[in-house]
């Protein structure tokens, strides 16, 4: 009966784990998607009278971002590696989104290799988390995310010099700071650690650490 009993608690502790990873998944790839575009085309509704061009112009933005978003939920579905890393390196994905974030910079300190899936699907989504809150709300005129490979560490550290927050008062909000909660507890069930340091009117800097196996 003890080995039933165990095996149950083994089950019930995969299942928590594999929803809070899901859980992470969606806050980092749909729920983004879907805020991205209700502020598109807000942004077009204000406009649409004023400034037709840039109003089509948002709109159009928002139908690529639906694009995207579609494909990520396709993806979370089937539980694959994220798209942005189909076809190219971890280095390479972290860049384009860099590029994609105006004002932010990609720096890559030691020497890239392949690494565990979800390692590197970890290390993506931090960034990308980091850098959408850098665009909603940091208000930061520059940015830069640090890709760095240690022998047994891989580094993302993402910096900003924007208006920083108080974490205490995210994490008792309305939203109880859920992406910094869910950025901790997808690295945490890879033994890794995030750690957020910010200020109010002093920036904000993202730290994750995540072990990689031996190279040997």
């Amino acid at each position: 009966m003890a080995g039933a009993g165990g095996r149950r608690e083994a089950l019930a502790a995969g299942v928590l784990q594999e929803r809070t990873r899901l859980a992470a998944e969606l806050h980092d790839t749909v729920a983004q998607g879907l805020t991205s575009m209700h502020m598109l085309l807000d942004a077009a509704d204000q406009q649409w009278t004023r400034e037709p061009v840039r109003a089509r112009q948002l709109v159009r933005q928002a139908a690529a971002a639906a694009r995207e978003n579609l494909e990520e939920a396709r993806r979370l579905i089937h539980d694959l590696a994220p798209p942005e890393l189909d076809g190219s390196s971890l280095p390479e994905a972290v860049r384009r989104l860099c590029a994609q974030t105006r004002g932010a910079r990609f720096r890559l300190e030691g020497e890239p290799r392949p690494l565990e899936a979800a390692v590197e699907g970890a290390a993506l989504r931090a960034a990308q988390g980091a850098l959408a809150n850098v665009r909603r709300h940091a208000r930061a005129s520059a940015a830069v995310v640090t890709l760095t490979y240690q022998p047994y560490v891989l580094s993302v550290d993402v910096w900003d010099d924007g208006v920083g927050f108080d974490e205490a008062d995210v994490m008792s909000g309305p939203r109880r700071g859920d992406g910094l909660r869910l950025l901790r507890r997808r690295v945490g069930h890879l033994g890794g650690r995030a750690v957020v340091e910010s200020t109010p009117g002093g920036g904000t800097v993202v730290s994750v650490r995540l072990p990689v196996r031996d190279p040997a």
